[in-house]
């Protein structure tokens, strides 16, 4: 990728050490393209400007700490937008969320935040609920804003493929929450991933990390479930959302819950198109597309939906075995939700929370990939979704019409980003989610599951929880580099 050069020469004037703590300031970073950009369109609409306002306004409202939200104006809005396309990745030692997470916030020091904190927080600044509209949040109202947050997202993303991006990535190899994952099958007590020698080259080379070759030399962990047809495997490292069901016309029905300008709470319903998510919507560019699929197949049929958080490994494979029928690589948005949760008892941190909510899937950058199963199951659509600061989603070579996809193998990995990824199952399919709750409810989403590791069971087809656990790698290919 191109990096914008002015952006570049700022960066290296505004990088400052802050890994041992928050002692020193910031440099000022110089005026970015995308801020000259957003000031043009700002001039040039007025809704723009005041939806800017009342948005960063009602921020203020729920959280008017400046060390924790400095954006209290539009200017301080531009200020943010210099920092946040001219930020390396800190991984500081300030506090921690349930013990893993480090939370850094400084004010307007912004390279003395986390990076989970600063991508959360570009996010809050432009989810508040401005109408009374289901998708009343700047993001959906106003198109303009939409492509512009595209362009900030590719910017940054350019930025860390370079060098200097790399600067801050020995603060994220030593700590383990970067390199190991807990779960039922595996307390996570040994690195997943092996660092070069020498380090890694960019930011983006360690957030892509493939898994270490000597402990798992077949580019995938086991694979539970392999020989069993019934066995669906979660695609990576990730928290279960929950299961949806669609309905017989092809609608996604969740509930809804906003907080308008006014302050008064909305509540409702939200019916998002199951059928423009496969094919495409009016507005999204085709990057790629093959093969072709009937989308009304899904009437009646279970949507699920799995988040990958900053720490997590961020490549991606495939469910369930069978052969890929389509594909269709869709650019739109780069969305997310964000709230905050302030600290109310002795020993919590207050944080920004990314809420990763079913409907906000729709009109996201996403690949769609059909593999059909064959009967009973039928076509499973698997679709990786590029949230947030995400620069691409990359696929792998082998990806193409007709061939076979072995379960848990490597198709396609994230460039940085908050990413989410979809898994659709037809009515007969009978999928059932085999993944186990937790006991406290999550917030706004009222289940909370227990994480997935890359390969372990997911879930079944057919309606019995029972399909195999056993593990298995039979065939799998090595890994892939992440350009093929």
């Amino acid at each position: 990728m191109k990096l914008i050069n002015t952006a570049a020469a700022a960066l290296m004037g505004a990088t400052c050490i802050a890994s041992a703590g928050l002692a020193k300031d910031c440099a000022a970073p110089l005026r970015q393209p995308a801020t000259e950009k957003l000031m043009e369109l700002v001039v040039s609409d007025t809704v723009l400007k005041y939806q800017l306002e009342q948005s960063i306004a009602l921020g203020q409202r729920i959280n008017g700490d400046p060390m924790t939200n400095p954006v209290a104006s539009l200017e301080d809005y531009y200020h943010f937008i210099d920092a946040l396309v001219t930020y390396n990745p800190q991984n500081i030692m300030t506090g921690t969320l349930n013990g893993q997470t480090r939370v850094s916030m400084d004010g307007k020091n912004y390279c003395n935040w986390n990076i989970l904190d600063i991508l959360a927080y570009s996010y809050f600044l432009v989810d508040r609920q401005l109408t009374t509209d289901p998708r009343g949040q700047i993001q959906f109202a106003n198109d303009k804003f939409g492509e512009w947050m595209r362009d900030i997202a590719v910017e940054w993303g350019n930025y860390l493929e370079t060098p200097a991006s790399a600067i801050n990535v020995p603060d994220f190899t030593s700590d383990p929450n970067y390199a190991t994952w807990t779960s039922a099958s595996d307390p996570g007590t040994s690195p997943w991933y092996c660092p070069p020698e020498g380090g890694y080259d960019t930011f983006q080379a360690f957030f892509t990390r493939e898994f270490c070759a000597a402990t798992f030399p077949n580019g995938s962990r086991p694979v539970q479930g392999y020989d069993d047809p019934r066995t669906v495997v979660a695609i990576g490292d990730s928290t279960s959302a929950g299961r949806w069901p669609i309905s017989e016309d092809g609608k996604l029905v969740t509930t809804y819950d906003g907080v308008a300008q006014s302050g008064r709470v909305i509540k409702g319903q939200l019916y998002s198109d199951v059928h423009d998510f496969i094919l495409g919507g009016e507005g999204e560019t085709v990057i790629e597309s093959f093969g072709s699929i009937d989308p009304t197949l899904f009437d009646g049929g279970t949507w699920t939906h799995q988040f990958l958080n900053v720490n997590n490994y961020h490549r991606l494979h495939v469910p369930v075995a069978g052969k890929i029928v389509y594909l269709k690589h869709l650019q739109s948005a780069v969305r997310m939700k964000s709230g905050w949760s302030q600290a109310i008892g002795e020993g919590e941190v207050s944080f920004y929370d990314p809420r990763d909510t079913a409907d906000w899937q729709f009109g996201q950058t996403r690949m769609v990939i059909g593999i059909d199963t064959g009967e009973p199951h039928g076509v499973v659509v698997i679709s990786p979704m590029g949230m947030a600061q995400v620069s691409g989603i990359q696929k792998r070579q082998w990806v193409i019409e007709n061939a076979q996809a072995l379960k848990g193998q490597e198709f396609a990995n994230f460039a940085f980003g908050g990413s989410d990824f979809v898994v659709m199952f037809e009515k007969k399919a009978g999928f059932v989610l085999t993944v186990d709750v937790l006991p406290e409810e999550a917030p706004g989403a009222g289940v909370n599951y227990t994480g997935s590791l890359q390969g372990e069971k997911y879930g079944c087809f057919g309606g019995d929880p029972g399909c195999s656990a056993i593990p298995g790698a039979a065939n799998q290919p090595p890994p892939i580099p992440a350009d093929q």
